[in-house]
């Protein structure tokens, strides 16, 4: 009879003995239509940082928004984010960017 009353507790324990992710930085291509130039980009990212401020560490500690641009190639209009995806996600990314007056996709991930 004791044993039936304790598993519960037992569970809950292992449950939180390994923790819960607060954090899942992740990397996404997304292709932007009308991405050409320096200011451009400077619009976009204007828009992604009206997200709400979810905040990502460096290593060194350091405070950010919750993306960060990696990369752009404006020859072939993509940009590479790094997000949170706990706090942030593709859609609310590429949304962002198209309420700011660009088109933008998810790009499929490259074979390997």
């Amino acid at each position: 009879m004791k044993t039936a009353a304790l598993l519960p507790a037992l569970l809950c324990a292992a449950l939180l003995a390994g923790g819960c992710r607060v954090r899942d930085v992740r990397t996404v291509d997304l292709r932007v239509s009308g991405i050409t130039d320096a200011a451009a980009l400077a619009k976009a990212e204007a828009a992604l940082r009206r997200l709400p401020d979810s905040r990502l560490s460096d290593a060194a500690g350091a405070r950010e928004g919750s993306f960060r641009v990696l990369a752009m190639d404006y020859g072939r209009g993509v940009i590479s984010l790094r997000y949170d995806s706990m706090k942030v996600g593709v859609r609310n990314l590429t949304d962002a960017l198209t309420a700011a007056g660009f088109e933008a996709d998810k790009l499929p991930p490259a074979a390997e």
